[in-house]
Order: structure tokens, then C-alpha cells, then sequence
């Protein structure tokens, strides 16, 4: 079994309520603590691409999957090319 990671270090985040409202309501749907929720975040943007990261935040702005996947596959699909005029010879 790992050992726990030893934590010494404190951060102080001054939220409004409705901020600190959020982060736990955030939490409570991945089933995490605010805390190991923070440290969860941070890990995942720290390990991705900024532009996967902003897909990340996408995603979970969206929680769709359905709607996401039409996102990606209108983002991975090119744009239809207009047909090139031919030149009178």
C-alpha cells in the first residue's frame, strides 16, 4: 500500500461565498474533499497541453458528452473546400 503524501505547506484562498459554494459543490461531484479536489486540478492542467487544457475546461463546463463529441468532430472534420473556377482556355 503507498504511503501518504506529507503535506506541509498551507495555502490561504480567499473566496465570496458563492466561490466557496462552487468549489465544493464541484468536489462533491468527483467525490473528493475541496482540497483534493484543488490538488486533482492542478495536477491536470500541469501535465496537459494548453490546448488540451482548454478542451479539459470545455468538457467540464459542458458535461456532455454528447455535445462535446459533436465539438471534437466538427473540430477534426476540415471545412469543405470550394470547388477551384477553371480557367477558360
Amino acid at each position: 500500500m503507498a504511503m501518504p503524501i506529507a503535506r506541509k505547506n498551507s495555502f490561504h484562498l480567499m473566496l465570496s461565498d458563492d466561490e466557496l459554494s462552487l468549489l465544493h459543490m464541484l468536489a462533491e461531484r468527483e467525490g473528493l474533499n475541496a482540497s483534493d479536489y484543488l490538488r486533482m486540478m492542478l495536477r491536470r492542467l500541469a501535465g496537459t497541453a494548453p490546448h488540451m487544457a482548454e478542451m479539459l475546461r470545455l468538457g467540464e463546463l459542458m458535461r456532455s458528452d454528447a455535445t462535446l463529441a459533436k465539438i471534437l468532430d466538427d473540430y477534426r472534420t476540415p471545412a469543405k473546400a470550394k470547388p477551384k473556377a477553371r480557367r477558360a482556355k
